[in-house]
Order: C-alpha cells, then sequence, then structure tokens
C-alpha cells in the first residue's frame, strides 16, 4: 500500500489514533502523531511528535524528532532531536542538534555540498 499526497505546500496531520502499513509518499511537510510502519518520504518538513512512530527509513528537507524511529533518515537540511526522541538507525544531515536526553544509536554523517 502506498499513500501519496500531490499537492504543494501543504501541511499533513497523521493523527494519533492512526496506524499506517505502508509508505507514505509526500510533497510538503507533514505532522505524525500515529505510527507508520513503513518509509516516509517528503520534500518538506517532517514533524515527529512525542506519539509519533515510525519503522522504515525517512527522508526530507527538515525534521524535528520527539518521538521515536526505526530506520534510516536522509536529511537535506537540518535536523533536530529533540529531549525524550529516539533514532535507531544511521543519520546523513545538513545541520544537526541533539538535546539532552536524545537517545540516537546508529551513524552520523554530515551532507557537504561541492
Amino acid at each position: 500500500m502506498k499513500i501519496q499526497s500531490k499537492a504543494t505546500n501543504s501541511q499533513t496531520i497523521i493523527a494519533e489514533d492512526v496506524a499506517i502499513d505502508g509508505n507514505v509518499l509526500l510533497n510538503g511537510n507533514v505532522t505524525i502523531y500515529g505510527e507508520i510502519k513503513g518509509s516516509v518520504k517528503t520534500n518538506g518538513a517532517i514533524q515527529l511528535a512525542k506519539s509519533g512512530k515510525i519503522y522504515g527509513d525517512v527522508e526530507a528537507s527538515m525534521i524535528q524528532i520527539n518521538g521515536y524511529i526505526e530506520g534510516d533518515a536522509f536529511i537535506n537540511g537540518p535536523a533536530e532531536l529533540l529531549k525524550g526522541c529516539e533514532l535507531v538507525g544511521n543519520l546523513k544531515y545538513k545541520i544537526l542538534t541533539i538535546e539532552d536526553g536524545a537517545q540516537f544509536s546508529g551513524r552520523c554523517d554530515i551532507i557537504v555540498d561541492e
């Protein structure tokens, strides 16, 4: 199953009571309160709430992690790991902020523009 959004500059919200089993492909920003078992790919920003869980790879222009991700993250911009979040996987980013209390197990690689 693949959920795809064609809108540009859109703001998608995945509510806390929503569980998606499959990949999510978006154009625009997404705020995730629910659970996704699959990859999340957008050219916009991902905001993962404290209750949000992603079991799969993520790709975005920026990310703010407050919940749980089990998978690799490719962020073509700033990545913020907030207090209480957990990222289990490798992270590629341009700018990284990790707050005290954030948990991260994996490898970090900075993206350098040629």
